[in-house]
């Protein structure tokens, strides 16, 4: 029996049914996934590197499945024979060989499924003296975006010659801030493919190359359904370093986002070093299923990330970790009454102007310091307010103006190395700021400009020291960035909160030690509902406060877990 909100997949690579195959194992694997997870699909891949799967193998393992009522696509994964399992070498474009043995590679899935998805392998990094001499002056980003868009025409063209109704899905990975560097285009081939799918992966948060934070597995898959609303099938995340609990978060971001099929990569780890995660992923798709669908559509601060645009690397993953809810865009959001820029933004050469229009017609806009640093002085029409190449070790914080000083002193748990930024006093107001040997550095900074507000988050040198940033100031950044929102949340940072537009919500912990977390929704007299679930009760009460306009309520969270809500 499937799922109601959402259908599962499996992916088996070349390797993973090369092997089971070979030792007749393909029954007992799929035996173990059913067991414990209602498989909807499977991918299963011809081709990997040296491993080419014969047509007799393929068909063989497709009737195995389709007997059992489980749908099957293709897959390919476009990487050369390496003699290093994980040098991760891509196809060369600039070979013709090469771009034949792909489109003969296309072309034999073609004539076996009816769908097939390519492994986010399919981006390019080669840098052969044949790509150096094709480049020429380009630069590696445009000369590889330009050639990946002239290979997936040539790819879609062989597939939809071998059958005109195949979908060919691409899959995106979960580097999102660097896609043109290795070709990957989503807004010019968004309209070359038919679909395409998102990796939600983060794995590690602290060990890993990438250093992506959990909640970058919900902004990436909001991102993407941004570009082309329903053209996003689904989001796919792996085992590779994962903690069961970092699994376990993978999933859940990905049922978050409202991903209609979540793809579990892959069943050769899955069903040997990683075996522990597939009940344990079939208990948490079961209990989500109970709930995803009482929940609408995300909403959240409009989010502008312009195409091919790079800046404070993966930043999004850190401010969503700090109770900020992102509703990412590649259009800039000219309609919203509050909105988030980050580094991308100078991307867009009108982004100035397109700030002064949202101030104008009494819009509120956050930036990032990094945005900051990239336009300073073309920010000078509408307020003094610099980067400089100072620094400051900052272990104390004060926030909310009091007549010419603060009322609230809040002491953190470490220093940690802050930009300072100038700006021109009575012009501009310090919201928050970092206090150290007689003197103080901006933490978030408030500018009136027409009808709207500037506001500039300073963004620390290692991004994950704003989890260091105290509660007390935190609160100040969250309560400016929710104006627009229902509701915000009070609380250290690690606690993600992600909104939907029918007045329901999910708080989780990213935490390692029990929090209470104070709920401020944005109306007198609220009441709050826990969506049903059984586990993670509120127990008593949440303990109602009433303030001016605002109630809020208390409530406890445990490591690792959430709550479902509704304001009623």
């Amino acid at each position: 029996m499937s799922y109601k909100n959402f259908s599962v997949s499996i992916f088996f690579n070349a390797h993973d049914l090369e092997i089971l195959n070979r030792d007749n194992l393909l029954e007992e694997c799929y035996e173990f996934f059913s067991k414990h997870i209602d498989v909807d699909k499977v991918y299963l891949e011809t081709y990997r590197g040296s491993t080419y799967l014969s047509k007799e193998d393929m068909l063989a393992c497709k009737n195995f499945f389709n007997k059992r009522g489980v749908k099957v696509s293709g897959a390919i994964t476009t990487t050369q024979k390496c003699d290093i399992i994980w040098d991760f070498r891509s196809f060369c474009y600039s070979d013709p060989q090469q771009r034949k043995q792909l489109c003969d590679i296309v072309a034999y899935t073609a004539g076996i499924f009816d769908e097939i998805i390519l492994d986010d392998f399919y981006f390019t990094n080669c840098k052969c003296d044949l790509c150096i001499e094709t480049k020429g002056s380009s630069s590696w980003s445009d000369f590889r975006t330009a050639q990946m868009a002239e290979v997936s025409k040539e790819i879609m063209n062989t597939a939809k010659q071998i059958n005109p109704s195949i979908n060919m899905i691409i899959k995106y990975p979960n580097w999102y801030d660097h896609h043109q560097f290795t070709g990957y285009t989503p807004g010019d081939q968004v309209d070359i493919f038919d679909s395409f799918y998102t990796g939600t992966e983060t794995r590690d948060s602290q060990y890993t190359q990438q250093v992506l934070q959990r909640y970058l597995g919900y902004f990436i898959m909001r991102y993407f359904e941004s570009i082309n609303p329903g053209k996003n099938l689904g989001g796919w995340f792996d085992t590779f370093d994962c903690s069961l609990n970092a699994y376990m978060e993978q999933l859940n971001m990905t049922v978050f986002a409202r991903a209609r099929e979540i793809t579990l990569f892959c069943a050769g780890l899955l069903a040997t070093d990683y075996r522990i995660c597939v009940p344990v992923a079939g208990h948490v798709f079961s209990e989500l299923d109970r709930f995803v669908g009482e929940l609408g559509e995300p909403v959240g601060i409009p989010c502008y990330k312009p195409f091919k645009s790079g800046g404070e690397d993966f930043i999004h993953g850190y401010l969503g970790m700090l109770g900020l809810p992102l509703q990412p865009t590649p259009v800039y959001p000219s309609d919203s009454k509050l909105l988030l820029l980050t580094e991308s933004a100078k991307k867009d050469p009108s982004i100035v102007s397109k700030i002064k229009s949202s101030l104008a017609a009494g819009g509120q806009v956050i930036i990032t310091s990094g945005l900051l640093r990239a336009l300073n002085s073309q920010l000078s029409d509408i307020a003094e307010i610099h980067f400089t190449d100072r620094k400051a070790l900052i272990k104390a914080y004060a926030a909310t103006t009091e007549t010419c000083s603060f009322k609230d002193y809040y002491p953190s748990d470490r220093e940690i190395i802050i930009p300072h930024i100038d700006f021109k006093t009575n012009d501009t107001w310090p919201r928050a700021v970092g206090v150290d040997n007689f003197n103080n550095h901006p933490v978030l900074l408030e500018n009136k400009y027409s009808k709207g507000k500037l506001h500039v988050l300073t963004i620390p040198d290692n991004p994950g020291d704003i989890y260091s940033y105290p509660a007390g100031v935190l609160n100040v950044i969250r309560e400016t960035a929710s104006r627009e929102l229902p509701l915000h949340i009070e609380a250290p940072s690690q606690i993600g909160l992600f909104l939907y537009d029918n007045n329901t919500f999910i708080i989780e912990s990213f935490r390692e030690t029990n929090t209470e977390v104070t709920i401020a929704v944005h109306r007198e007299n609220a009441l709050l509902r826990q969506i049903s679930t059984n586990r993670h009760k509120l127990g008593a009460k949440a303990e109602r406060i009433p303030g001016n306009g605002v109630t809020y309520f208390k409530v406890f969270l445990r490591p690792g877990t959430y709550k479902i809500l509704a304001i009623d």
